[in-house]
């Protein structure tokens, strides 16, 4: 696949800036924990906690789809993406939440498709300099399957019940707040180690920002984090989950995919000349540095609890 070299200034960088606050990043995280929590809590007082969240994912991907629009127009040699792609990813969410038969519950088609566009967003790393052949030809297509497509894994994963999707008395809520909690503490831990003791960088010439220190805090306090989560739900809450500590174990993948997951929308936002896809959360930046971490651990999430549930849910 061949692709077209993209000139660099020397000042473009796709990371935050060096005076973004750290206090604004946790007031925000911790704004946006307790944001889901009462979601959650109010669905679930009025039945609805399922399509409460089903809302909330479609509103953020769809915002995020339309921010990754807003940075494509400005990398030179694309096309004008067209936001009926938006549309037609809120068609897709909504089609596997409400409309899919129950035989879909192995998502095959969801699966390997995801694989396959995760396996050529790995390979921007190798050249991120590069506008990728693809996104110059069919950026509305593109756009679609980066975010939508790849994130569709959440909604198959909110409607599981005891390990089978698309069922109905789900309690696939709890693993889509696990996802979270393996891929975002990453995000978390990362800044907490990679900022005072980060002095190897990982991907400098993608983001200066990430270090080696941060990236193996980021996989600790994730795991810590998920088993904590997994014995809240054990022990406080009145739902059958995973094991603590097979909790933690899962946790590992989705935590070292969260890191080339993140890095990838540095090198769209690189690019574009980008320091964030948008402004609207505080420190945080725009819907898709939000959630641009969870691209490759959502579908890999999705495969890890159609194999693996089983085991994780018996010590």
């Amino acid at each position: 696949m061949r692709q077209a070299r993209t000139p660099l200034r020397p000042d473009q960088r796709a990371d935050p800036s060096p005076g973004q606050s750290v206090k604004d990043r946790a007031f925000s995280t911790v704004g946006l924990w307790v944001i889901v929590a009462l979601i959650i809590w109010v669905g679930g007082l009025f039945s609805i906690a399922e399509q409460a969240c089903f809302g909330l994912l479609a509103l953020i991907i769809g915002a995020a789809q339309y921010e990754f629009y807003q940075l494509a127009r400005r990398i030179p040699g694309v096309g004008r993406p067209d936001v009926t792609g938006v549309v037609a990813g809120f068609v897709l969410l909504f089609a596997l939440f409400f409309l899919a038969p129950e035989e879909a519950r192995a998502n095959l088609l969801l699966t390997i498709g995801a694989l396959l566009f995760g396996t050529h967003l790995l390979t921007l790393l190798r050249r991120p300099g590069e506008v990728p052949s693809l996104l110059r030809r069919f950026p509305t297509l593109y756009g679609f399957a980066y975010l939508p497509f790849m994130l569709a894994s959440l909604i198959a994963i909110a409607r599981m019940k005891e390990g089978q999707l698309l069922t109905t008395e789900s309690v696939g809520l709890y693993y889509v707040v696990w996802v979270f909690v393996a891929t975002k503490f990453t995000d978390v831990g990362g800044l907490i180690i990679g900022v005072p003791f980060g002095k190897h960088k990982i991907a400098p010439n993608i983001s200066p920002a990430k270090s080696w220190e941060g990236c193996l805090g980021g996989i600790l306090v994730s795991a810590l984090a998920s088993g904590l989560y997994a014995w809240l739900l054990r022990d406080v809450v009145d739902v059958s989950f995973m094991v603590p500590w097979k909790a933690a174990v899962l946790a590992l993948p989705l935590a070292l995919l969260s890191i080339p997951s993140d890095l990838i929308e540095s090198v769209f936002k690189r690019l574009a000349g980008a320091k964030d896809s948008g402004a609207t959360i505080p420190g945080i930046g725009g819907a898709l540095d939000l959630i641009d971490s969870m691209v490759l651990t959502s579908p890999a999430a999705l495969i890890l609890l159609s194999y693996c549930l089983a085991w994780a849910r018996h010590g």
